[in-house]
């Protein structure tokens, strides 16, 4: 049974020879060319036989499409993850939103590309998934911390950001798809319970997000959603139609089984990518692999972390999980 056919027979509730696991990381230094990034990919694929590849592009890729600018982090979090922050924005007021437009189509591109490598060495033996923010993530990074004033005194104009960005998203998604991309892992940073209204989250993200997911679905393209943060609103993303479900799992609310109540696809989780996987031993990930298992009794689980995994975990801690579930 090869991966694709593993991650099929989960989707769909039948037995497996082994539950399927992925994870995935940033390679600082080796993203900003496609062969650069490409290769580092298949070379983690080789080395770890995932059963899901997701593309990683560098943090903030699309905002940089749109005219931003990123800095490698310098702070230890940042390092350690290999991510990027924000130094310049192409939106300067909420009337910018009006105007905005892909100003670097060629990072678009290099993305595409980077498919087009990884589908070409894995023939559909494992299947590959994009990733890209939803609309309103991309909205805050490419806004800064204004986003929220914009939302809550000039709606209208922000809407305006959110329809140019989406149309954007559903564009690079298909490109994506064409070029080799089996699904879309679609993520989201604006997930908690306090960060806004219901009303708010339904006009300004739901709404967006179901254009992009009702479209794929239209195709029939796999789909992850990832949602970022501690104390999410995971109600209001159950109904989501999407295939798979990833959140961080082990540091906040839902766990697993309980996700799998209301949510009727596929969990994805059940390591803690900082906190064990990254810094313990072997044995003590070999505990949280079993513990995910117990607790969905097997089934419409995939074993991952809640997010990238730290650059520097190390190899013997990733194999730790395939000889988990194979034991």
């Amino acid at each position: 049974m090869n991966s694709t056919e593993r991650i099929y027979r989960v989707l769909n509730n039948e037995n497996v020879d082994r539950i399927p696991f992925s994870l995935w990381r940033h390679f600082p230094g080796f993203e900003h060319t496609s062969n650069g990034l490409a290769k580092k990919i298949i070379e983690f694929q080789k080395k770890f036989d995932l059963d899901l590849i997701k593309i990683t592009p560098s943090s903030g890729y699309f905002a940089e499409a749109f005219g931003g600018c990123f800095d490698y982090r310098k702070d230890e979090y940042g390092v350690k993850k290999g991510i990027k922050e924000f130094s310049h924005s192409s939106v300067k007021s909420y009337m910018d939103w009006n105007k905005l437009e892909i100003l670097n189509g060629k990072i678009l591109e290099r993305e595409i590309d980077v498919v087009k490598i990884v589908n070409s060495e894995f023939k559909n033996e494992v299947p590959i998934f994009q990733t890209v923010p939803n609309a309103i993530t991309l909205a805050k990074i490419i806004r800064g911390e204004a986003w929220i004033d914009d939302i809550r005194e000039h709606p209208e104009h922000f809407k305006n950001g959110l329809k140019i960005i989406n149309n954007a998203i559903l564009r690079f998604c298909i490109d994506s798809i064409k070029s080799g991309a089996n699904g879309i892992f679609l993520f989201t940073q604006i997930a908690g319970q306090n960060d806004l209204s219901k009303e708010e989250y339904n006009e300004f993200q739901i709404n967006f997000d179901y254009q992009i997911l009702n479209e794929l679905k239209n195709k029939k393209v796999l789909s992850i959603l990832h949602i970022h943060g501690l104390d999410i609103a995971f109600d209001l993303f159950s109904k989501y139609p999407v295939h798979i479900m990833n959140w961080h799992d082990q540091c906040t609310k839902p766990s697993l089984s309980e996700a799998q109540k209301i949510f009727k696809g596929v969990v994805l989780g059940g390591i803690d990518e900082n906190n064990v996987l990254a810094i313990k031993r072997p044995e003590d990930i070999t505990l949280q692999v079993k513990k995910a298992i117990k607790q969905t009794n097997g089934k419409r689980l995939i074993i991952g972390p809640g997010c990238t995994i730290p650059i520097n975990t190390s190899e013997e801690n990733i194999k730790a999980i395939k000889k988990a579930l194979t034991l």
